[in-house]
């Protein structure tokens, strides 16, 4: 009987302490704070033009073969068939060049937006670490990897504000320094 009675006040008291234990768990949409922070809108407007000036030169240049091609073929009941044929592979030739250049283009565009957002992630993780120790949070999801939560552990707007702030703060900085106002 004493031994129940001794395991039976263990376990109350471990259920207890368990009870009371309550860890800081929030989340946060990363991608919304991307898409609607200053700093993330500049970011994605700018990834936006040099996506669209790549798509403009890629498209000069299909054109240009394009017309190339219709040349060779106007003229395929004109000129010899070795001539025929070696301005086709010579044609196959700046195709094949035409592919490696838009491969090479295509991944430096992937390499400069992974850079881009890299440096945004990172601003935006300075600012949360900050915030989680302000506020004594313990974890920090993602929003899309949660399936339901209550909308008072969001954090996204004051992540949002903050990110904000700062960006303003470096431009209003920065700004003021140009012009020679310290």
């Amino acid at each position: 009987m004493k031994s129940f009675f001794i395991k039976f006040i263990i376990i109350y008291f471990f259920l207890t302490s368990l009870s009371h234990a309550s860890e800081k768990i929030v989340y946060l949409d990363f991608d919304f704070i991307l898409a609607n922070s200053d700093k993330g809108k500049i970011v994605l407007s700018n990834l936006e033009k040099k996506n669209k000036e790549n798509i403009k030169i890629l498209q000069s240049k299909e054109k240009i073969l394009k017309d190339e091609e219709m040349q060779i073929i106007k003229q395929k009941n004109i000129i010899s068939k070795d001539s025929y044929e070696e301005k086709v592979n010579k044609l196959k030739g700046k195709i094949d060049t035409f592919k490696i250049d838009k491969d090479e283009l295509i991944k430096n565009f992937n390499q400069l937006r992974q850079q881009e957002i890299n440096k945004f992630i990172k601003l935006v993780n300075q600012l949360l670490g900050e915030y989680v120790e302000k506020n004594a949070i313990d974890l920090v999801l993602n929003k899309k990897d949660i399936l339901m939560g209550k909308n008072k552990y969001n954090i996204t707007n004051e992540i949002l504000e903050l990110v904000n702030k700062s960006y303003k703060s470096k431009t209003a900085s920065s700004s003021s320094t140009k012009y020679g106002q310290s």
